[in-house]
């Protein structure tokens, strides 16, 4: 039998050591006697003295031997070697989307993923080494190559389940680029394989998955809305609830404004559908919420049993748009199209004055955003700014000429600008040639690389410029046009706060920094709080990447120690103002911003249906992606799998065992006689117990 450890053997040494204690041992017998004048064995009692006695027969000390012998054999690690089933080099990945949080097996489905990637792990070959990846939003390397089995446990058992749409993808490419720097490497891939992102392309080694879960039931929120009530006084809660189950399903679905449960229904989800709910007055007008919750339960609300396989997806949260009045101002010789649109903004005071009379008096500071329409001024206001076939050359962008009746290139629909847009029936007359500035992205793309409409941060600020004026295009004619302009005020208004729409958990979000503060102070879901301290004395926002827990998160400024109070004037209210229609030189808004030196909110939801859709997937679309398997007499890398070591299960288990069996056999041994005294005593008790039997 071989050992991993044979200097451990040493231990043996301890024999003799047992038998010289057994052969030191003084022996004396207890005797009455009448008179110490009779004693005539006293050569006897010095012979039973003496250091060195010949052995007895001793059950005792065969034990004592065995055990000796035992725990050196214990300590020198015995092993039996069979032949390995991995390569030498494996790459690990384990999935920690949120769907592995699903509790059809016992007790998750991570557990269950990291005990089969550990008992996967016994047919490594002997010195092989192993490489853990934990692939959430993105891949993270948390053992790296290593042959101590002890640590890569311990690497596989600190990976904890995340609430973020997994990108496997992402991870086997990192698992393909561990695995490429051995000739004889595997990647074993431990997932339930129900992915939102299916990976593509193909690796640089053999494939094995491990598969997790077994059922498909589930019920998600997958879309969860709040919208001001066309009363403008409350607010109306728009959820979409989906069930990824095969079979039809009745949950309850509760509504909380401010930890305050408002409304609850039950709802008959058709399977492979989605169910959508509409919650109007979801509070109070004299008291507006500012945090909406909504929970999906089991039908009966006295039911302690889980709704579904999968909880992380029951709850979502939405913060409730602020009542908070924003100021447009218009600088434009006069379109109707563009002013009416405008005009229809939500939450917006729109003004307007004329390029020759824009200028200080109109008070450019107190607007929430400025729109310049065929004109540019001299200096441009350090406010958000959108900018529509600009005449000439500014820090905002190059113009280098004029496109006829240019074509739209492809877009991204992912794009929020774009978000509900359809272009493809636009045509434009004319519009300018634009160079996209390093400062913007290119968000409605023109003909030789000249943009027709881009967005981005310049100066700290959100802006965006449109080469074409609407007039000269047919879109102003098109249900686009409006949602376009919409989703543009709101990019460029909202640029300055924190998101109100859900953001995906992990993805960064930017946060703005309050007037007179150093940086924010943001307390997370669980309670941590992180602050963040702006990178320079004029950024105006920092970003924030630890989403990646699903709740409320509030964000607060942080003062600014040496700033000295001083009172800010309010702006005067000029009598001239008037809205944009009327085109009035005065601009000037009638009322005071609002303050924004106080806690904001915002939530991070998961709401994707691809992720909560928990049903099992197709393995060989996993497997396809790498080389094909090994042949008998070569490796996965081309060398040769004869020459792969054997692997070694060590023989611990039954070494301990009957270790402990040897234990107890001598404690009885060594305590025979009170346990007999023991035994005796219990009878008697059982017989003194028993009733006396009557006689006839």
């Amino acid at each position: 039998m071989p050992f991993l450890a044979p200097l451990a053997l040493a231990g043996l040494l301890f024999l003799p050591l047992v038998v010289a204690m057994y052969l030191l041992k003084l022996r004396r017998d207890e005797a009455p006697v009448p008179s110490t004048l009779l004693w005539q064995k006293l050569v006897a009692d010095v012979e039973a003295n003496a250091p060195w006695q010949k052995l007895r027969r001793s059950l005792l000390l065969l034990l004592q031997l065995l055990l000796v012998v035992i725990l050196a054999l214990l300590a020198a690690r015995p092993f039996v070697e069979r032949p390995a089933g991995l390569a030498r080099d494996i790459v690990l990945v384990i999935d920690t989307s949120a769907s592995m949080q699903a509790t059809d097996v016992t007790p998750n489905r991570l557990e269950a993923a990291k005990g089969l990637a550990v008992d996967a792990l016994k047919d490594l070959p002997a010195g092989g080494k192993v490489s853990v990846v934990s692939a959430g939003r993105t891949a993270k390397v948390v053992a790296n190559g290593t042959s101590d089995l002890a640590r890569v446990r311990q690497a596989i058992a600190s990976i904890e389940a995340t609430s973020t749409v997994g990108d496997l993808g992402d991870a086997l490419r990192l698992a393909s680029a561990l695995a490429a720097r051995s000739g004889d490497a595997e990647i074993l891939v431990a997932t339930d394989a129900a992915l939102a992102t299916p990976p593509t392309g193909s690796l640089e080694a053999p494939v094995r998955v491990l598969q997790v879960g077994r059922d498909t039931d589930n019920q998600a929120i997958v879309a969860l809305a709040v919208r001001t009530a066309p009363s403008g006084l409350t607010h109306s809660a728009f959820i979409s609830v989906a069930n990824l189950d095969l079979e039809m399903a009745e949950r309850r679905i509760e509504l909380y404004a401010d930890g305050q449960l408002r409304e609850a229904r039950t709802l008959v989800l058709d399977p492979q559908r989605r169910t959508d709910v509409s919650i109007d007055d979801i509070d109070e007008p004299t008291n507006p919420a500012t945090v909406i919750e909504v929970r999906l339960a089991a039908r009966d609300a006295a039911s302690t049993v889980a709704a579904d396989a999968l909880a992380v997806d029951d709850r979502a949260w939405a913060i409730v748009p602020p009542a908070r009045l924003r100021t447009v101002l218009l600088v434009s010789d006069g379109d109707p199209y563009l002013e009416t649109a405008l005009s229809y903004l939500p939450d917006t005071e729109l003004y307007g004055v004329t390029p020759d009379t824009y200028g200080p008096g109109t008070k450019p500071e107190l607007f929430d955003l400025i729109i310049f329409e065929g004109y540019l001024p001299a200096r441009l206001p350090a406010k958000p700014m959108l900018v529509i076939a600009p005449p000439r050359t500014s820090p905002l962008g190059t113009v280098t000429g004029i496109l006829t009746n240019p074509g739209i290139g492809s877009l991204d629909p992912t794009d929020p600008i774009l978000r509900y847009v359809d272009l493809t029936t636009t045509h434009i007359a004319e519009a300018r040639k634009l160079e996209l500035p390093a400062w913007a992205r290119d968000v409605i793309p023109g003909p030789s690389g000249s943009p027709l409409l881009y967005a981005g941060t310049f100066a700290g600020r959100p802006a965006a410029v449109m080469a074409f004026e609407p007039r000269r295009s047919d879109l102003p004619l098109q249900v686009a046009f409006p949602v376009l302009l919409a989703n543009l005020a709101g990019e460029l208004l909202g640029g300055s706060a924190t998101p109100l729409d859900a953001v995906a958990p992990g993805s960064p979000v930017t946060l703005a920094i309050p007037d007179g503060a150093t940086g924010v102070r943001v307390e997370r879901p669980d309670g941590t709080v992180d602050e963040l301290v702006a990178p320079t004395t004029d950024a105006v926002t920092v970003t924030f990447a630890r989403t990646e827990l699903l709740g409320v998160y509030t964000v607060t400024g942080i003062a600014d120690p040496d700033a000295s109070a001083s009172p800010s004037a309010s702006p005067a209210a000029s009598p001239s103002a008037s809205p944009a229609a009327s085109g009035s030189p005065g601009a000037s808004p009638t009322f005071a911003p609002a303050d924004t030196s106080g806690p904001t909110k915002f939530a991070v939801d998961l709401l994707d249906v691809n992720e909560s859709m928990i049903a099992p997937g197709d393995i060989a679309k996993l497997t396809s992606m790498g080389k094909p398997a090994a042949s008998p007499g070569t490796g996965a890398g081309g060398g040769s799998a004869v020459d792969r070591p054997n692997a070694r299960d060590e023989l611990w288990i039954p070494v301990v065992l009957v270790a402990l069996l040897v234990l107890t056999v001598e404690w009885l041994v060594y305590e025979r006689d009170p346990l007999a005294r023991l035994r005796r005593a219990i009878a008697g008790r059982i017989r003194g117990a028993r009733p006396a039997g009557g006689g006839a």
